[in-house]
């Protein structure tokens, strides 16, 4: 290996290099070709902010020192001179390679290695830094021969170990203090500004206080700090107060909440306003008294299982790795530099020289590319492939609740109502909803964020309202109904049924008239019809519910309620 240095710009003569065993392609996918495997499955990756307490310089270069002694004690061969000087290098054997690439004036440095233990298993490493404006970013991706069973190798990182340990890896606040204490209204609003970082990479698991006050069941069925030293670099653990947990609930509504012993694992990626909360699961105090879990029962069976969360998040979450340069990446930025240098030695060795290693770099680039994309593609028909069969599965079971229904109601539909009761509050309404009127009826989480303001009075109408929806309107929908049968519920209620808005008007209202349907997605579906009583402007004394019908699931999606929508005329 040569290095020829020109003020900051390094050359490399290499022999067949295109060709060399174990060719290395990375950007955000490391190795494409390992020795006898196609596809790699991901350890661990994790895009963090570096924390520069005594200046950029000094913590890049530390950083960069952590991960050669690894990688100089993995590979189990001396590192030449230019690694102590921070600078590119490669160096490569049957069972071992690993490449560097450095530019210091950007303050760019980039490694990726692989090396193979005594028990044939590979690791392939990809780690990269760069200066971006005022930050320095950090990404770090482990990986690992096809079909490995990772988790016993998830517990025993020491890269990671040893990162973490320097106390300059942070996402929000360093990574090496995971252990998040909740107590006052302040510090849940700097949670709620955690959960919906859009920068955010791991999981936040939410524990929360019980609301009982018996001598005999612990504050906290989880133990948060212990949890979060077992996740530490894979997650954040919040531990919520009784208080705080109602403050939560006041700030995102209480389908997004964790309260009275739950646990809830909030992903990245949170839209309180357009998300579906299922998505980031909850579990609540009396499922967790009886988890079941690797042999072990209750809390602490639900212990490991969080732990076991926390692994798999971090290994299989889609990690955005833009803005940081890995190994090919720096490859290309460095042969253009290179290009801009020489662009007045048009016909030098030096820059046919540079036009080669260009080259060679957008091959290996595109390889990489092309290899990453079949490899999601392979996923992404697996994952359409279960898509479909729940899709069939769930059609199945509608049509058999659709049939149960009918025949409920030609037994008797009267008792059936009556038996509905109707809370005093809108508190209950989320979970009356899922109980009385599932597959009939969904809930927007918008609608359950809007009950947390709602002022108005007349609270059993809106339950009444519900009601009709999901049955006399739902009947006449599918047929099963007349009109006329929904007409006369609503007159016996005082209610009345139209249009919201014109849709050309509803797109001069920004998003309040639309919802994100299915849940989830960012497909919008707009808010047609309102169900009203009242004709006053006051929200105190006028109801108003927004709703679709959704053909394909046969309910209704309320999307809005129980106050109006503000419009032009509003």
């Amino acid at each position: 290996m040569s290095v020829k240095k020109q003020g900051f710009r390094r050359t490399f003569n290499r022999k067949d290099y295109a060709c060399m065993p174990g060719t290395f392609i990375g950007a955000a996918s490391g190795i494409a070709h390992m020795a006898a495997s196609r596809f790699r499955t991901t350890v661990y990756q994790l895009r963090a902010n570096v924390v520069c307490r005594d200046g950029m310089e000094k913590a890049y270069s530390r950083l960069i020192d952590v991960v050669l002694r690894f990688a100089g004690k993995s590979v189990k061969a001396p590192l030449p001179a230019e690694a102590e000087q921070h600078l590119s290098f490669e160096i490569t054997d049957d069972d071992f390679h690993c490449e560097c690439r450095s530019i210091p004036e950007r303050l760019l440095w980039t490694v990726s290695f692989f090396f193979t233990e005594k028990n044939k298993v590979t690791w392939i490493y990809n780690v990269s830094m760069v200066r971006k404006e005022d930050k320095l970013l950090f990404g770090l991706k482990i990986e690992t021969s096809p079909k490995a069973d990772v988790r016993p190798m998830q517990s025993d990182l020491p890269l990671l170990k040893a990162l973490l340990d320097t106390g300059l890896l942070a996402l929000g606040k360093t990574l090496a203090d995971n252990f998040l204490p909740i107590n006052t209204p302040e510090e849940v609003d700097r949670l709620v500004e955690l959960l919906q970082d859009k920068n955010r990479t791991m999981p936040v698991i939410a524990v929360s206080e019980t609301n009982s006050n018996s001598q005999y069941q612990p504050s906290y069925l989880i133990n948060a700090e212990y949890l979060a030293k077992q996740v530490k670099g894979f997650a954040i653990v919040a531990r919520l107060t009784r208080n705080a947990t109602f403050a939560l609930s006041d700030r995102v509504s209480k389908a997004w909440s964790v309260f009275d012993g739950a646990t809830r694992t909030y992903y990245p990626m949170v839209d309180f306003e357009n998300g579906f909360p299922p998505h980031h699961p909850c579990n609540l105090k009396d499922k967790i008294k009886y988890w079941v879990y690797k042999e072990k029962h209750g809390p602490d069976a639900h212990l490991e299982f969080l732990i076991e969360v926390a692994h798999q998040a971090v290994a299989k979450n889609w990690t955005d790795w833009r803005g940081l340069y890995f190994v090919e990446d720096a490859k290309i930025l460095d042969t253009e530099l290179a290009f801009a240098q020489d662009r007045n030695e048009a016909n030098s060795p030096e820059r046919e020289q540079n036009m080669q290693n260009h080259i060679v770099a957008l091959q290996q680039k595109l390889q990489s590319a092309q290899e990453e994309n079949e490899q999601w593609l392979n996923e992404l028909m697996e994952a359409t492939e279960a898509t479909d069969y729940y899709k069939q599965e769930n059609a199945a079971l509608r049509m058999r609740l659709n049939a149960l229904l009918a025949h409920m109601d030609r037994q008797d539909a009267d008792a059936l109502s009556a038996d509905v009761p109707i809370p005093a509050s809108f508190d209950e309404m989320r979970s009356w909803v899922k109980t009385y009127l599932a597959g009939q009826l969904l809930l927007h989480p918008r609608a359950e964020r809007a009950l947390n303001k709602a002022v108005y009075e007349d609270v059993a109408s809106v339950y009444r309202a519900l009601l009709i929806l999901a049955n006399e309107y739902r009947d006449s929908r599918m047929g099963t109904g007349s009109d006329q049968a929904f007409k006369e519920a609503l007159a016996q209620n005082g209610m009345e049924i139209g249009g919201s808005i014109d849709k050309c008007r509803a797109g001069q209202e920004g998003d309040a008239y639309y919802v994100n349907y299915p849940i989830g997605t960012a497909n919008r579906e707009f808010l047609q019809f309102h169900l009203t009583k009242g004709t006053c402007r006051e929200d105190r004394y006028c109801m108003r519910i927004y709703f679709f019908w959704d053909d394909d699931t046969h309910q209704v999606v309320v999307g809005w309620l129980p106050s109006h929508l503000n419009n032009r005329i509003s």
